[in-house]
């Protein structure tokens, strides 16, 4: 949950910088500090009842999130691991003098 609402308070900070228009490509317009604000009310109003009209996939979000940390740690010991039998074959190639490319 974290995440998610670091992520939308950035894009928010970010919504609100003040864009050039030689920077905008043809067919954008430049969207008003009023809009932006407008947009971000009605965002969070609409995920206020996500969860109300969708519970199975908020419990499914849920069991997600307390099992990132669990997830984490099984990465990294798939990517140590890795890294630990390419380290042992470079190693050995080194030691027999064999070259690998």
């Amino acid at each position: 949950m974290f995440f998610i609402r670091a992520v939308f308070w950035l894009t928010l900070v970010i919504a609100f910088i003040p864009v050039s228009p030689e920077d905008l490509t043809e067919g954008q317009r430049s969207v008003s500090t009023g809009e932006t604000l407008e947009a971000a009310r009605t965002v969070v109003s609409d995920l206020s009842g996500f969860c109300e009209r969708n519970p199975a996939t908020c419990g499914t979000g849920r069991e997600i999130f307390s099992q990132l940390g669990a997830k984490a740690k099984t990465g990294a010991r798939f990517v140590y691991s890795y890294l630990d039998s390419k380290q042992e074959r470079d190693t050995d190639a080194v030691q027999t003098g064999s070259v690998i490319q």
